[in-house]
């Protein structure tokens, strides 16, 4: 080569295609030309150097080859599976439908969950404060009480926050028509079963029973997915919304039930003479003229009569014209066997629904990808270098330019070797779960396919892969932009900025490696966090029942759900909370018997340190640390800091790895003595002081006490920190009767008009670390407020910790009592006992001699927030 060439890096922007052969072998032409232009100008077809970039050409074709298969393909593991949870890529019967928030959208949830009711209407009360009104179906297995509750149960799975469900639950009443017709029916069915599917449609047609279409009958009608999942989850199809009603008033026509009639297969022609009510006293309030009757008001709907047995029925059957004779026991028995086939149809069809949903998703086909082909095995036999090699005779000088021809292309592939490997690991690159800390994979081209490679290399070919992979692979920063990209298919961004500003006490590593478990949290959790962010608890369920101790994190959609507000859910991990599910935020330190204390006691006047002795000590490292709990808790029970109330400040700036020094006790003058013993001592704390930790038989004790102590305040301060989110209409009176007037114990506390209208107080402890400081706390209530629905009034409210405990004495009886009130909504005494529960909670939330937000003193409740 010509030291005077050019040696400027080619422009990128113009590099040919990977997959064009002949654009890949005139584009390196070109660039030896540029490189060596004076020293090399016979380019002909023939030159080996020629023959050399051909055949790496190639190879670089074959890595764009499979590069090029279909996304599927990459995704497939060996079992030749999609593990779309694993890779956070969900399917439509997730991502497409919402939470219900509108009144059809609830009308739909409730016949969709509840079987037995035959239409469903959500009245608004004012307040946030709605009442169910139930049509309940004829001939349903369970009983009506039993029904009531699972709508109940239903409405409240699916409650908004600022929402909550009257203690009373209306049914229409039904008014009871008789339809008189003759028809005429042909064709092979027999009469019986002609007659009981008209009396069925006609019934469900009259009570305007729900009409679900399945997943499969949608996409005949070729309906997008999109359009099918709109709205809120269904599991036994997809129920069609009611026709608009015209002029406020439902009226309905003999024409109407004649259609229904004449879609009957076997029908030939029908007469409806009349629609009889059978109460005289209904029949006039009623009777809409015209041929009509109005089918429904606020508190009656029209119910079909059918046939009971000894009774005839009203329909009159004939064949040629002449009559058929129908038995109305037959006739019953027939109408509770096309009741049961539907209720068995309807349980199927979830079944069927689930299981056509998982077949529309693709499928692909597992390829080692990683596999590789030398291209030495390609060249001419000539060159000494394939499988074959250089002959045993030939002289040495032939066997060292083929060894040294070998390791020249071996410096190439291996380059293309590495594609092909990172290619192969595509699906643990985008997994969300960060099991490996490994984001660059490699294979060292071995003797299979380049025979003596072995001899060629000056180090082992582990040790050599690991050299050349550890150093480049950033493991956080690229697994955490691999997320990004996952996180864009969503129109997510979570760039983590504040969380890292306030987590400065953990160690780099430490850092990384929770905001990376944050974020792959937040993408395990998109489909939830997006569409239920305004959803609320479930007041009659014990809040997080389903966790247990080893595993208290809040589990993904398809999991048991967690009963937890979306607001907490979300806003909890927005701030980096490592537990966010419903909980006793004071009960971390109570299972370990301590308590914080604002002001350190006379005990602690003894355990403190001068500070010009304190800092005279070396940092205590992170050299030693504890390999077992068994180590921790032999280190924790030889501290006297933690035998009695713990200092808060002591509390917070125990978490910092920086803070801890050893030393020599103090009045020790150097020699053995000073090295038989050393102090391990625990500050600045805010206040300026210095703490005494104990004294150990060397440095390492001291080190790994240390390393011991910092762990489990560590844990403590992951433990504490939590919310608990208020619904003020929860809080509202429920009792009333004649005696007791409605509200009593509420009327005494003087509340504002609207306090239990749209408001929402989030408790929050102010004792550890982050909480404890301003800026924190300015961050949280941003971020409460921009998670909020926006028609909701969010206030915070930051406790210590002998706050939060008298707070939480009162908040678990309410919710105990909201339990047992549903269990029996009717039971005026437990509505009496949630309303005292209410107001020692409100008395928590409101103390004595608090500003009033409407009196124009305080801060003003933010409205900001995302609908």
């Amino acid at each position: 080569m010509n030291p005077s060439a050019s040696a400027d890096p080619p422009d990128l922007a113009h590099v040919a295609s990977a997959s064009d052969f002949a654009q890949l072998r005139a584009q390196g032409i070109a660039w030896l030309q540029a490189a060596s232009g004076t020293t090399w100008t016979d380019h002909n077809l023939h030159d080996p150097g020629i023959t050399l970039l051909e055949q790496l050409c190639f190879s670089m074709t074959d890595v764009a080859y499979r590069a090029g298969f279909p996304v599927a393909d990459h995704l497939t593991s060996k079992d030749g599976e999609i593990h779309f949870e694993a890779l956070s890529l969900h399917p439509p019967a997730m991502a497409f439908p919402c939470r219900a928030t509108t009144l059809a959208d609830y009308r739909r949830v409730l016949l969709d969950a509840v079987p037995g009711l035959d239409d469903a209407t959500v009245l608004p009360l004012g307040d946030g404060v709605v009442r169910l009104v139930l049509k309940l179906s004829q001939g349903a297995d369970a009983s009506q009480a039993q029904r009531i509750a699972a709508a109940r149960d239903a409405f409240l799975h699916q409650r908004n926050l600022g929402e909550d469900l009257d203690l009373r639950v209306d049914c229409t009443e039904d008014v009871a028509c008789a339809l008189h017709a003759q028809i005429e029916i042909g064709g092979p069915r027999d009469a019986l079963d002609v007659l009981a599917e008209v009396y069925d449609r006609c019934d469900r047609f009259v009570a305007r029973a729900p009409i679900a279409r399945g997943l499969d009958e949608r996409l005949r009608a070729g309906e997008s997915l999109e359009g099918i999942y709109t709205g809120p989850v269904q599991r036994h199809g997809f129920i069609d919304d009611l026709p608009p009603v015209h002029g406020g008033v439902e009226r309905l026509f003999l024409s109407d039930l004649a259609d229904v009639v004449r879609q009957v297969d076997g029908v030939v022609l029908v007469r409806l003479s009349e629609l009889r009510l059978t109460d005289p006293a209904a029949a006039g309030a009623m009777s809409g003229g015209g041929g009509s009757v109005f089918w429904r008001d606020a508190t009656r709907a029209l119910r079909l009569a059918l046939p009971a047995e000894g009774a005839p029925a009203t329909i009159a059957v004939t064949r040629r014209g002449n009559p058929v004779g129908v038995s109305t026991v037959e006739l019953c028995r027939k109408l509770d066997d096309l009741r049961a086939a539907r209720r068995a149809n309807r349980a199927r069809g979830q079944a069927d629904q689930a299981r056509r949903a998982t077949a529309v998703l693709p499928r692909g086909q597992h390829r080692a990808l990683d596999r590789y082909h030398s291209v030495q095995q390609l060249l001419p036999a000539v060159y000494g270098v394939g499988r074959n090699g250089v002959p045993a005779s030939a002289p040495p000088q032939a066997q060292a330019s083929a060894q040294q021809l070998k390791a020249y292309l071996l410096l190439m592939e291996q380059v293309i070797a590495q594609g092909l490997a990172q290619l192969q690991h595509v699906r643990e690159l985008f997994s969300v779960n960060c099991g490996s800390p490994q984001t660059l994979w490699t294979q060292m081209v071995g003797p299979d396919s380049v025979p003596g490679v072995e001899r060629l290399l000056l180090k082992p070919a582990a040790q050599i892969a690991q050299e050349m992979a550890e150093p480049f692979d950033r493991y956080a920063q690229r697994k955490s932009r691999a997320l990004d990209h996952l996180l864009a298919l969503y129109g997510e961004t979570y760039t983590q900025n504040s969380m890292r500003q306030f987590g400065s006490y953990h160690t780099p590593r430490e850092l990384e490696t929770l905001l990376l478990q944050n974020k792959a949290e937040y993408l395990r959790q998109i489909v939830g966090l997006t569409r239920d962010r305004a959803s609320g608890f479930h007041p009659g369920q014990p809040l997080a029942d389903a966790l247990s101790e080893s595993d208290q994190r809040v589990p993904l959609d398809g999991d048991e759900p967690v009963n937890c507000s979306g607001l907490q859910r979300r806003a909890g991990l927005l701030l980096g909370l490592r537990f966010r599910h419903p909980r006793a935020l004071v009960q971390a330190l109570q299972r370990q018997r301590l308590a914080l204390v604002a002001e350190p006691g006379a005990r602690h006047a003894a355990l403190q340190v001068p500070a010009d002795v304190a800092q005279a000590g070396h940092p205590a490292g992170h050299a030693v640390e504890p390999e077992t709990l068994v180590e921790v808790q032999e280190d924790l029970q030889r501290m006297p800091v933690l035998r009695g109330p713990l200092p808060q400040a002591l509390f917070r700036v125990g978490v910092w790895r920086s803070h801890y020094r050893v030393l020599a006790p103090a009045g020790t003058q150097g020699g053995a003595a000073a090295q038989a013993t050393q102090r391990l001592v625990l500050g600045p704390d805010e206040e300026g002081r210095w703490w005494h930790l104990g004294d150990y038989a060397d440095a390492a004790g001291a080190q790994r006490a240390a390393a011991s102590l910092r762990w489990f305040l560590l844990c403590l301060h992951q433990e504490s920190e939590g919310m608990h989110v208020v619904e003020h209409v929860l809080l509202r009176p429920l009792a009333g009767g004649p005696t007791q007037p409605h509200g009593r114990p509420h009327a005494r506390l003087r509340l504002p008009a609207d306090f239990h209208a749209l408001r929402i107080t989030v408790v929050l402890p102010g004792w550890t670390a982050r909480t404890w400081q301003p800026a924190f706390r300015h961050f949280a209530e941003e971020t409460l407020r921009i998670s909020c629905p926006s028609h909701l009034s969010l206030q915070c409210r930051w406790l210590d910790f002998d706050a939060m405990q008298k707070f939480e004495a009162c908040w678990e009886p309410w919710l105990a009592a909201r339990r047992k009130l549903h269990a029996a909504p009717g039971d005026q005494l437990l509505a009496d006992e949630a309303d005292a529960a209410a107001c020692a909670v409100i008395a928590c939330l409101v103390p004595p001699g608090a500003p009033d937000p409407e009196a124009g003193e305080g801060e003003e409740p933010s409205l900001q927030g995302l609908a």
